[in-house]
């Protein structure tokens, strides 16, 4: 990449505060944004806790705790694909959600999610039809039976998921087929969204002040942290960008950080984008084009 551009991509910035969703390049430059201007309809399905890029780079799914859905949105039109809950109401079924969060599409197309609330774990098509869940909905310590607050599942390479469990601090390594591989406690007081590494490495946000930021193995090693010396305010989100470059969303400090994991030198930070200052930056998710 050329000299002084910090990654090479996009980033998608959940942008909660001001109830947006913003794509920039490398130089922070304004390349998307959901929903468009006088989209009243598409703008009172958020605010949006998180936002993620499908695999084929065509479709962008967000969740909303505020109004318990799961949106699907076509990059190209920036319009509402399809949508899973019912806007308003909370509850438990195949059409109610209570506190999604992280919706992420697999390779297979199909999108998993945490239902924290109801403490199970979500699997929609890739058209937002409910396909079932796993978890019983009580709320202990028992994957794949019983999750306890689960606030993220993310799809593995070869079809598998790592979800987190907030109470207790797990990180659960589940099998293609759902059968547990790996429970590990991390060493955080709130885990965020274990983004997998090809390795079986995760990505962990500690959701605390002061937080962190964590690389984990699934026996438990660790093999990476960084806290900014203290500085990190609530970060909910982090991705890989390539080996030397890690996407921090900074919540409660209003900022995404590119950080050097070799280094751990921040290399880059953005607090505006669009002319609008970030305000809580609640997920950061990145394609490579």
């Amino acid at each position: 990449m050329p000299a002084g551009v910090p990654f090479a991509g996009h980033l998608l910035i959940t942008d909660r505060g001001n109830g947006r969703l913003v794509e920039i390049s490398a130089n922070g430059e304004l390349t998307w944004s959901f929903p468009a201007a006088g989209d009243a309809a598409a703008k009172a399905l958020g605010p949006w806790d998180d936002a993620y890029y499908s695999p084929d780079g065509t479709t962008i799914t967000a969740n909303s705790a505020t109004t318990s859905t799961v949106i699907a949105i076509d990059i190209r039109t920036a319009t509402v694909r399809w949508r899973a809950g019912i806007p308003g109401r909370r509850g438990r079924g195949p059409d109610l959600f209570n506190g999604p969060d992280d919706a992420v599409i697999g390779l297979d197309g199909t999108v998993w999610f945490a239902d924290t609330l109801n403490c199970r774990v979500v699997h929609l098509s890739g058209s937002g039809a409910f396909l079932g869940a796993l978890g019983t909905g009580i709320c202990s310590h028992r994957p794949p039976s019983t999750f306890h607050s689960p606030n993220g599942a993310f799809p593995t390479a070869d079809g598998g998921l790592v979800v987190t469990e907030i109470n207790g601090s797990w990180i659960d390594w589940l099998a293609p087929d759902g059968t547990l591989r790996a429970a590990v406690q991390a060493p955080v007081v709130y885990p965020s969204d274990a983004v997998p590494y090809p390795d079986g490495s995760v990505l962990l946000a500690d959701y605390v002040t002061p937080g962190q930021v964590i690389r984990i193995a699934p026996d438990g090693t660790l093999l990476w942290r960084f806290d900014a010396n203290g500085t990190l305010h609530n970060p909910s989100s982090a991705t890989p960008l390539a080996a030397n470059r890690v996407a921090i969303s900074d919540d409660f400090g209003d900022r995404i950080l590119i950080v050097d994991p070799t280094t751990n030198e921040i290399v880059r930070e953005y607090t505006v984008v669009g002319g609008i200052h970030l305000r809580v930056t609640d997920a950061v998710h990145y394609r490579p084009d």
